[in-house]
């Protein structure tokens, strides 16, 4: 018999970036934009980005360290308003094992100095990754975003 087990997690990340609501906003909808700073890791590399920003649009990546880009995710969007909110369901792969499929959701404050964003990821676990391991990627993603708004390029 086989084991099986699924975990459910929320993680909440937020982040304050100094730039306007508009700024940040097109940072995660001009693909050509994202695939400068969304990755998880230090020294790792967007092997590929298929992006169609709107309802109902899908969007697919391949990341991982360099030289060894394998995790795949993909996914669908669900509802934007533009400077508001991002909702977007999807999975993410190691190689061809399916680890997660999570509801994501961003929502973007205007701040006293620039933006709050505010990250929600409610993802179903299934083994290889963990919510720790996922609040971290999530951490670097959103560090590589705040460089990307500084004008300065990722590690």
């Amino acid at each position: 018999m086989t084991e099986r087990t699924t975990v459910h997690e929320t993680i909440v990340v937020e982040r304050d970036y100094g730039v306007p609501l508009a700024r940040v906003f097109t940072a995660f909808s001009d693909a050509k934009e994202r695939a400068r700073w969304d990755v998880p890791g230090d020294g790792w590399e967007l092997a590929e980005l298929h992006d169609e920003f709107k309802v109902g649009g899908r969007t697919s990546s391949r990341f991982g360290p360099k030289g060894d880009p394998r995790f795949y995710s993909d996914g669908v969007y669900l509802a934007i308003e533009p400077n508001v909110r991002i909702v977007s369901a999807g999975t993410m792969h190691e190689r061809d094992k399916p680890v997660t499929c999570t509801l994501g959701t961003i929502e973007l404050y205007a701040s006293a100095h620039g933006t709050r964003l505010v990250l929600t990821d409610q993802s179903a676990y299934f083994g290889s990754e963990t919510s720790k391991n996922r609040r971290g990627g999530w951490g670097k993603v959103l560090d590589n975003l705040q460089r990307h708004l500084a004008g300065r390029s990722r590690p």
